[in-house]
């Protein structure tokens, strides 16, 4: 009976061990105030690029701030979107002809996701950005990603040590 349970114990620790590993590192998490112009041609409803139509908000300091090109194709600035417009949720409750520059919070926080698998001997990482803000007391943020990229399993398993993920 005692190896009955000592062999069960051991095949649920090689099935734990068999399975891909995913973990993430914060490589940047940083918040910079920036100044924004806010107008008819800055803050608009749109379609483009999201699959649905969005309050995006153009934040040129992106192109300066961030990893990765926050541009929706098609148009000239990076940005950052605050959801599906709605009657709530609209350029004419964000731009303030008398008010048109505000100061929000940007953060950028750039992780780095990686996947490693013993078994196999594979280790992938890949880099994920999210931006976020509050505008007028409305929440935007985008997010971009790059696709897995193949990582030498080495060294994947080395970091995985030092992070305490024997």
């Amino acid at each position: 009976m005692k190896k009955i349970i000592m062999l069960a114990i051991l095949s649920v620790h090689f099935q734990v061990l068999a399975e891909p590993v995913e973990s993430t590192r914060v490589l940047k998490d940083s918040t910079t105030w920036v100044a924004l112009e806010l107008n008819d041609q800055t803050v608009f409803c749109t379609a483009r690029g999201y699959g649905s139509i969005e309050l995006k908000v153009s934040v040129p300091d992106l192109d300066w701030l961030a990893h990765f090109d926050h541009r929706v194709v098609g148009e000239g600035q990076p940005c950052i979107t605050g959801g599906s417009c709605t009657d709530i949720l609209k350029p004419g409750n964000i731009v303030n002809s008398g008010d048109p520059i505000v100061v929000a919070p940007m953060r950028v926080a750039l992780s780095e996701v990686t996947r490693l698998d013993r078994q196999a001997k594979i280790c992938e990482r890949q880099l994920q950005e999210t931006i976020q803000s509050t505008i007028r007391g409305h929440e935007f943020n985008h997010y971009r990603g790059d696709t897995w990229k193949p990582a030498k399993f080495e060294i994947c398993e080395k970091e995985a040590e030092l992070q305490g993920r024997k």
